[in-house]
């Protein structure tokens, strides 16, 4: 049978909500190798996590080989992901015989994907219009330490509201997304590892 896709398999990135919905639908536009198919899918949050991760990938995929990245928060600095079983998921695919799955890897940000934001701090106080004797560079450093309570704070210091979901297109269009992902290890690490696994057509799961 002729192979539809000879190229290599779709990258499937799942994301928890509108926000990072966005952000990495930038980051497959500019970080992603030409070559590379990938498509951005919403798992709407944490709960139940691993249950809507294998569903999605059980589900939607059925005759193409796919390989997934689970792109979640760790919601704190040090603690892991709420409920997110990686080793669960991939034994779950295994046992349902999900041989279409390639692999499944997951990208973790920490704390949240707008501690990632603050790797771009300058293009965050150009979008506030900060007169650029109050920029300080150093202010959100490391960025893994703030949260989004820190950038709602910094918004509203300036006369702004930061507000997550579908109502933040306009301000992530306005990160350099590139400097976010060439600054952040989590981010550079996962976009190498899609790309170095993007024509890569041996499975992770069955051997």
């Amino acid at each position: 049978m002729t192979d539809p896709h000879p190229e290599g398999p779709l990258s499937v990135l799942l994301v928890e909500g509108d926000t990072e919905l966005i952000f990495y639908d930038r980051v497959k536009e500019l970080c992603l190798d030409a070559s590379n198919r990938a498509t951005v899918v919403q798992i709407a949050g944490l709960f139940n996590v691993n249950r809507k991760i294998l569903n999605a990938l059980v589900t939607k995929y059925e005759g193409e080989r796919i390989r997934a990245y689970c792109c979640l928060d760790r919601e704190s600095r040090y603690a892991q992901t709420p409920e997110f079983d990686l080793a669960f998921i991939r034994e779950e695919l295994r046992a349902r015989d999900a041989t279409n799955v390639l692999s499944v890897d997951a990208i973790i940000a920490t704390q949240m994907i707008e501690s990632w934001f603050l790797y771009d701090i300058m293009s965050i106080y150009m979008f506030l219009s900060v007169p650029r004797a109050k920029r300080n560079l150093k202010a959100f450093r490391p960025p893994e330490r703030f949260r989004e309570t820190d950038l709602k704070a910094l918004f509203s210091r300036y006369g702004s509201t930061y507000r997550e979901g579908k109502r933040a297109k306009n301000f992530i269009e306005h990160l350099d997304v590139a400097r976010i992902a060439s600054e952040c290890p989590e981010l550079r690490d996962g976009v190498a590892m899609i790309n170095k696994q993007a024509t890569d057509g041996t499975s992770h799961l069955f051997p």
